[in-house]
């Protein structure tokens, strides 16, 4: 697919050497990645950010589980509504981490590009807010690959960055090298190519191009 590692280096305001150096290259546009069109969310809806509540005691924030290298999304199976989870004192990047819509907003369309082979990296850029950085979740629609971002962080310093040795730079890379060890453990080799490919890719322990070849999978 075509490189646009120069579109996103503009799009960030920095140079394409820089978005290598701290997230890696060449990037490509994500499968059935849309124009972003604009953040709805709304500061002034009721418990809105900044108002705290009851605490619940026991459900660590996703930042508590990054630092044990544990997946975000697994916040949503808690079951308390994001409303709670906000009360409680989660922002509402906490709560988009999470998989979850924070009271009184819509989902926010992102526009993705996504980095290695097999995919290993996505970068976001919304109508608003800073940049961001997640791992791909590849899954199946029909006959063509999609994938899906798991474990989002909002990565500002990776905007106007011109210095990739500076603290915002190595903040960025901290994100960076988080995302690629929990992507990085669900890779695994193709059996007969031997190739690396998601485990959510692999049929009888094939990738997919060689368990249509060899094994006769139709997909």
């Amino acid at each position: 697919m075509e490189d646009r590692t120069d579109e996103v280096a503009h799009r960030l305001g920095t140079d394409p050497r820089i978005v290598a150096v701290l997230v890696g290259a060449p990037w490509r546009r994500a499968p059935g990645s849309t124009e972003p069109v604009g953040d709805p969310s709304d500061p002034s809806a009721p418990d809105g950010p900044g108002i705290r509540g009851r605490v619940f005691v026991g459900v660590p924030s996703p930042s508590e589980l990054r630092a044990l290298d544990l997946p975000a999304d697994g916040l949503r199976h808690f079951g308390l509504t994001p409303a709670e989870l906000r009360a409680g004192g989660w922002t509402d990047a906490d709560l988009r981490s999470a998989g979850l819509t924070p009271p009184g907003a819509g989902p926010v369309t992102v526009e993705w590009f996504v980095a290695g082979e097999p995919a290993q990296l996505m970068l976001g850029f919304t109508a608003s807010g800073p940049p961001l950085l997640a791992r791909p979740e590849p899954w199946w629609d029909g006959h063509e690959q999609a994938l899906d971002p798991a474990d989002t962080e909002e990565i500002p310093g990776l905007a106007a960055c011109t210095d990739p040795e500076g603290e915002p730079g190595l903040q960025v890379q901290v994100v960076r090298d988080g995302l690629l060890r929990r992507a990085r453990r669900r890779l695994v080799h193709c059996t007969i190519c031997l190739g690396y490919v998601h485990r959510a890719d692999t049929t009888h322990g094939a990738c997919h191009d060689c368990a249509h070849r060899w094994l006769g999978v139709l997909y």
